[in-house]
């Protein structure tokens, strides 16, 4: 599935059922928008239409952000976890309220101060590595990759997000992180099995609706007492500035009015969300490229030494050095995107398309799939083969290689629901990833099938089992 390059595109497929197939086969092809005139939500699509938008017709598409929102299945499926009024579901001016209020909290200067965070927990996750081979570091520990990095990308970011508040409450942290993989899996397993996508079915108390119920309320107590504590100071923040939440308490939007607690909460948790499953998925197909691609290992493991010798922590000052590792996250994340396709859902019939015009209805829900774009050939030279130096910055200038369109390189999406995050993952994945080449070895468990397969991120389908041992620096 990975490395397949089919030349043509899929053929329309009119008054089809089989929305689930040819939703998969698509990403096997060159086909970058999936349109289905919708009837009973996306399941019964009584029309399905897989498109090619050329270069130009994807710029055009961005004119018409206004006629868009999020499908309405995405509200069905995470308004559980993250509320009616999370960045991720609100719309129109709530959500531009919204982002106003949060982008500074991802500013490079708030950012900077949670790096400490970073380190101590990806070093407490390295050292439980160890300590699990019977604290004989010459051993080898056998590892599921995405359990391993979700855990800690899950750790961090709810470190970030709630700062001390989780050591003041007794085993708040386990709590929400334990509920917190249970109801996403329950949410998956709803999904894959079409509960989610039909309103009356998804309201009855079966599959696994327990489940989800029961976690989100424990996880909604947990975060109420957490904004409580810090309202009354009987928390802070673990970093060396504010946190997350204290930037969602002090923030105000233009007229002066700050966010309720119950949109504090919310806001949390789409952190707690977006910024877990996908950075974690980041750092398993990183680990991957290492693992069969020595040359890549090699140049990585080199710079890292450099850079960070004698077994010293990353700061802030190291990160513009670190380019190697920079380039590698950049190329991952183009032929192994975490979030490899984004939908929008029409709400006001238009045109697009300059060449080749398009009428979209409404109802039309419209699927990019930059997992497909990320691999045209006409876009990426050798588009199927990992090359890092293509993002490697001018040694001169320092700046970033030109892309070859500026909607060639989507892991993030664009425009003004991009995601709000990236620059916090982005530092996260290089620290994380320094750290481990710095103090790890890892060998890939031969014999494995490894092909992606996409539920809330595009995971390694049967996972990654990895023998790790201690380094000797």
């Amino acid at each position: 599935m990975v490395d397949e390059n089919i030349p043509h595109l899929l053929h329309i497929a009119q008054r089809s059922l089989h929305f689930h197939e040819l939703h998969m086969n698509a990403h096997l092809d060159f086909a970058c928008v999936l349109s289905s005139n919708v009837q009973l939500d996306i399941l019964f699509s009584s029309q399905l239409q897989i498109l090619y938008f050329t270069s130009k017709e994807v710029n055009c598409s961005r004119t018409n952000a206004q006629n868009y929102i999020k499908p309405p299945l995405f509200n069905t499926v995470f308004t559980p976890i993250i509320g009616h009024q999370s960045l991720l579901v609100a719309e129109g001016s709530e959500h531009e309220r919204a982002r106003r209020m949060i982008n500074p909290a991802f500013h490079h200067v708030n950012l900077k101060s949670m790096i400490s965070i970073i380190t101590d927990q990806t070093a407490k996750a390295i050292q439980a590595l160890f300590n699990a081979s019977n604290l004989d570091q010459s051993k080898q520990k056998l590892v599921d990759l995405q359990i391993e990095f979700n855990a800690l990308t899950l750790s961090i970011i709810i470190s970030s997000a709630f700062g001390s508040g989780c050591e003041t409450i007794n085993n708040s942290k386990e709590v929400i992180c334990q509920n917190f993989g249970k109801v996403l899996d329950a949410i998956v397993y709803r999904s894959l099995i079409m509960v989610n996508q039909i309103p009356l079915i998804s309201k009855l108390p079966f599959w696994k609706k327990d489940v989800v119920d029961i976690g989100t309320r424990m996880i909604a107590e947990l975060i109420d007492k957490i904004i409580a504590d810090r309202r009354e100071g009987r928390s802070t923040s673990l970093s060396s500035g504010a946190d997350l939440l204290d930037l969602l308490l002090s923030a105000v939007d233009d007229d002066g009015h700050p966010f309720t607690d119950q949109q504090i909460k919310d806001q949390a948790l789409t952190f707690v969300l977006a910024g877990s499953e996908t950075t974690g998925t980041l750092m398993v197909w990183i680990f991957y490229i290492l693992m069969t691609h020595d040359d890549v290992l090699q140049a990585c493991r080199e710079e890292v030494d450099r850079v960070l010798p004698n077994g010293i922590e990353p700061t802030n000052e190291h990160l513009n050095e670190l380019i190697v590792c920079e380039a590698i996250i950049n190329e991952t994340l183009r032929l192994y995107p975490p979030a490899p396709h984004f939908t929008r859902y029409c709400i006001r019939e238009h045109t697009i398309g300059t060449e080749r015009q398009l009428r979209i209805p409404v109802g039309t829900t419209v699927m990019i799939n930059s997992y497909i774009v990320h691999r045209r050939s006409d876009l990426w030279s050798r588009s199927l083969e990992f090359d890092y130096t293509r993002w490697m910055r001018d040694p001169k200038t320092g700046l970033k290689p030109k892309l070859p369109h500026p909607f060639a390189y989507l892991p993030f999406a664009s425009g003004s629901r991009n995601c709000i995050g990236q620059n916090f993952a982005l530092l996260e994945a290089k620290m994380m990833l320094a750290m481990f080449v710095q103090r790890c070895n890892f060998e890939l468990v031969p014999g494995q099938k490894i092909v992606p397969d996409f539920k809330l991120a595009m995971y390694p389908k049967y996972g990654i089992l990895v023998k790790f041992s201690s380094r000797q620096i």
